[in-house]
């Protein structure tokens, strides 16, 4: 990722979290959440649980097909909380218990454009 400024005016704080959270789709969100060690994990969620509703009312207005550029990314690091909430309030660790990793699942189509 370059110095540029990639997410929405007010939204500058969250920037130093693009490039390691802002996954393209729900494989790549996870993956990322899977490799992360879990003191990264609970420093993205803290950081995210604080913005997010402040990221929902300014996204919120916006169609979900028209989202590009930066809103996009801050609509991914909103989707990446989801992943990473489960690492933190459900399984207490990156990665479900006893599940294998890198597993053998493979998401090939999901709802559009975040699939």
């Amino acid at each position: 990722m370059t110095n540029a400024i990639s997410l929405p005016a007010g939204f500058e704080d969250l920037e130093p979290l693009v490039e390691q959270w802002a996954g393209v789709n729900p494989g790549d969100r996870w993956d990322r959440r899977a490799r992360a060690p879990m003191e990264e994990i609970q420093a993205f969620y803290d950081i995210m649980v604080s913005r997010t509703d402040a990221a929902l009312k300014y996204l919120q207005p916006k169609l979900l097909e028209t989202l590009e550029g930066a809103d996009a990314r801050l609509f991914q690091l909103v989707l990446a909380l989801a992943h990473v909430a489960m690492a933190v309030e459900l399984h207490k660790q990156p990665r479900a218990p006893f599940s294998p990793y890198p597993h053998g699942i493979e998401i090939i189509k999901g709802p559009s454009p975040f699939a």
